[in-house]
């Protein structure tokens, strides 16, 4: 329980330095670009948006590189350093003085990201079946080309393609919830806060009701949007 509890712990703190420069984006792009914020605020706003698509950048090259050559080492090590890789880069971001070098920072910190999340799943099957098989020791034959295989797989692909399409499109939105809420709707920037929270509730109601789509209390970031 207190293995579950630590991953859990871990995934809200990696997902919360994911999704918190998405609220704060104007604020971000008044202070690392002062002069274009000044005289083109929705420019600034669009340029720091790259620091969104820098860290995803990350997650996609180092999910599968990371995963792949880390593999034969114990599960817990390598969670433990990859935690602390992503605490260093997210502190550098916090630190950083000018736009270009945040951004490098916000990409390296996403490059243990997807790789934490991937051994996370299986270290939390590992736990729930800990009674059965106790102990998980790497294995030496596991090779970075091996594992890189599994892109021979047509369905790999195609599984691939279908969370890009619907995670891209979800984003798109949720990257300029801040903005959306001040310039569309015209609402307070201290809304926005609230706006990321029911978003969030919904994914996460959606996500406890799959395949429901009309189940009572089925809040989703449509809805919340559309509202």
């Amino acid at each position: 329980m207190m293995a579950l509890l630590s991953l859990a712990i871990g995934s809200f703190g990696i997902g919360m330095t994911e999704f918190v420069v998405m609220g704060l984006l104007p604020q971000t792009a008044t202070d690392l670009l002062p002069a274009l914020s000044a005289t083109d605020p929705d420019t600034a706003i669009a340029h720091t948006g790259w620091l969104i698509s820098l860290y995803a950048l990350g997650v996609v090259v180092g999910a599968p590189t990371i995963s792949a050559s880390v593999a034969k080492y114990p599960r817990h090590r390598v969670m433990l350093a990859l935690a602390a890789v992503l605490t260093l880069f997210n502190a550098l971001t916090f630190v950083m003085p000018t736009f270009e070098l945040v951004a490098v920072s916000r990409f390296l910190a996403g490059l243990p990201h997807g790789a934490y999340f991937g051994i996370g799943a299986l270290a939390v099957a590992a736990v729930l079946i800990a009674l059965f098989v106790p102990a998980h020791a790497g294995d030496p034959g596991r090779t970075l080309r091996a594992e890189l295989g599994v892109f021979h797989i047509p369905q790999v692909w195609l599984t691939l393609a279908v969370g890009a399409i619907g995670f891209g499109g979800f984003f798109a939105a949720y990257s300029y919830i801040a903005s959306i809420v001040t310039g569309v709707v015209g609402a307070a920037l201290a809304a926005a806060g609230l706006v990321l929270a029911l978003v969030s509730f919904g994914v996460e109601r959606r996500t406890s009701v799959p395949g429901a789509p009309g189940a009572p209390g089925a809040l989703t970031a449509a809805d919340v949007t559309a509202a």
